[in-house]
């Protein structure tokens, strides 16, 4: 308090002059604290939906900041309902934008984790979209051979043989066009 009072160049020492010389001092200060944080959080938004953030510590650590900023400007917005006999009403409506910018900007950060978790889900969706098409694949395969698995004594014994192509070319053919068909739908 002591070095923001020191750099302060009052115009003139009546008590209401001092209170919102340090007043506007103290809003300007969190005006800048807020536009950084404001900064970063674009740079962590922009981080995230590019899948470039891997972790949750850069959103809790802007996420504290951001508390504390709003903290600050909500103690200050009350002292100067306090204090509204003694301070302009100018300096009270910069009090106020401060105190509801800092509330929009904790808004916006408890959506920084929602957009984290959904990027988190969307790559896990993928993945799960990729093992369901080779579980599609195989799974018919595994239907047909389940049946010639049947001990029937004219399925050939030795694969080798003639009868081989035969058992297996059903099995094949219908891996090679669900494949064909996976891929043209855009899921591998």
């Amino acid at each position: 308090m002591y070095e923001i009072v020191k750099e302060i160049d009052f115009d003139s020492c009546e008590p209401n002059k001092l209170i919102e010389g340090i007043l506007d001092e103290i809003v300007y200060i969190l005006g800048n604290k807020r536009t950084k944080l404001f900064e970063r959080f674009d740079e962590l938004f922009d981080n995230i939906t590019e899948g470039r953030l891997k972790d949750l510590r850069e959103i809790k650590d802007l996420r504290k900041e951001i508390q504390a900023l709003y903290l600050d400007s909500s103690s200050l917005y009350y002292v100067s309902k306090k204090l509204s006999r003694y301070i302009s009403k100018d300096v009270q409506d910069e009090i106020e934008f401060a105190y509801e910018r800092a509330e929009i900007l904790i808004t916006r950060s408890s959506d920084l984790y929602n957009i984290y978790l959904t990027e988190v889900q969307n790559e896990l969706n993928v993945i799960i979209k990729k093992l369901t098409s080779i579980s599609f694949i195989f799974l018919p395969v595994t239907a047909i051979a389940s049946i010639y698995a049947v001990a029937y004594s004219s399925l050939p014994s030795n694969f080798s043989t003639v009868y081989a192509i035969y058992f297996l070319s059903p099995l094949v053919i219908l891996g090679i066009l669900l494949t064909i068909y996976l891929r043209k739908i855009g899921w591998l």
